[in-house]
């Protein structure tokens, strides 16, 4: 089967990972045009809808308590969509069962996992130390419909309503900004907070800029002087703010990679590790605005890993300000 008549994309985890796989949706809708493409995405991630025009359907991953479908569940919708081809970007026992008991005629995923034995299509891709980016490996699996590409960035649009509540949220009289999100999900080392504070009290004393902190977490709202906007947004709004700003500063979060696939110049932190690196997870735009400790990381899980405490402020502020300077190329839009 070549030419599938709707295609689900299985991806129902993190905000990160389901933007480094719109390139998968749009390479689709580019090549099989008259396919519907659907994906299958956690409540958060699905409220990205409105912004990406090149996706026809979402499909809930929630059992309405806060928690993901049961099998039997997943089973059900699945049918119940009628689709003919299911593409597991995050494969899972549930997931790739789900598809084969659906009877979903085309089920692509990868080789090498015990339960691969569900797919009728399989991709060999290493993942954890393949030396190429998360986007490309999810590219990978359009193999089987003899799609083969890479290299292709993620891409959504802001919205008018995202612009609108900015507007109303933002207080800054029209003044430049940045955008600082000193929080992580995680599933990666962090710079320290007081280095973010620290940071932005550079940009308010030594430049002109305002500076914007984006951030769930309540306990990061000593930002002083700062227009703390942490918690007030939904994503249309966040992606508005991100998009006006002048520099994205973060470490390897779902929101770097919105500032990103927004055109909007970014600076961030990574570790020098090849499962939690750049090379796989760094800004698809933006790797010249990546800071790395000066040593190979030989920490233990990603959770210990202290690597970026040797990151000082002032080298973070001078790549900031070299950024800052730079020209926008035109792959970056209108900035």
């Amino acid at each position: 089967m070549k030419n599938p008549r709707k295609i689900l994309l299985v991806r129902p985890d993190r905000l990160g990972d389901m933007i480094l796989s719109l390139p998968v949706a749009e390479t689709l809708k580019t090549r099989l045009a008259q396919s519907e493409i659907h994906y299958l995405a956690s409540p958060y991630t699905a409220r990205l809808s409105s912004m990406v025009d090149y996706v026809d359907g979402w499909l809930l991953d929630d059992d309405g308590h806060g928690g993901r479908l049961s099998l039997s569940e997943l089973v059900g919708k699945i049918k119940a969509g009628r689709f003919d081809c299911l593409i597991d970007l995050k494969a899972s026992w549930r997931t790739s069962a789900a598809g084969f008991l659906s009877g979903t005629a085309l089920r692509i995923g990868t080789s090498r996992r015990a339960y691969s034995l569900f797919y009728s299509a399989r991709v060999n891709v290493h993942r954890k130390a393949s030396g190429f980016h998360q986007t490309d490996l999810d590219l990978a699996h359009l193999r089987p419909l003899d799609i083969i590409v890479s290299g292709i960035p993620p891409r959504f649009n802001v919205t008018a309503r995202g612009k609108a509540s900015a507007e109303k949220l933002m207080n800054l009289a029209g003044k430049p900004y940045i955008v600082i999100h000193p929080g992580s999900g995680g599933s990666s080392p962090n710079w320290p907070i007081d280095n973010y504070r620290r940071l932005a009290e550079l940009f308010l004393t030594a430049t002109d800029f305002g500076v914007v902190i984006t951030n769930r977490d309540k306990s990061m709202a000593e930002f002083d002087n700062c227009v703390n906007i942490g918690g007030k947004t939904d994503l249309e709004t966040l992606a508005a703010v991100i998009d006006s700003a002048r520099l994205f500063i973060s470490g390897s979060t779902g929101p770097l990679h919105m500032a990103d696939a927004l055109g909007t110049k970014c600076l961030s932190f990574f570790a020098r590790r090849a499962d939690i690196g750049p090379a796989r997870w760094g800004p698809r735009r933006n790797q010249d605005g990546v800071i790395l400790p000066e040593n190979e990381c030989d920490c233990g899980s990603p959770g210990s890993c202290r690597c970026l405490e040797t990151v000082t402020v002032e080298k973070a502020f001078n790549k900031a300000e070299n950024l800052l300077r730079a020209k926008k190329s035109a792959a970056f839009g209108k900035k």
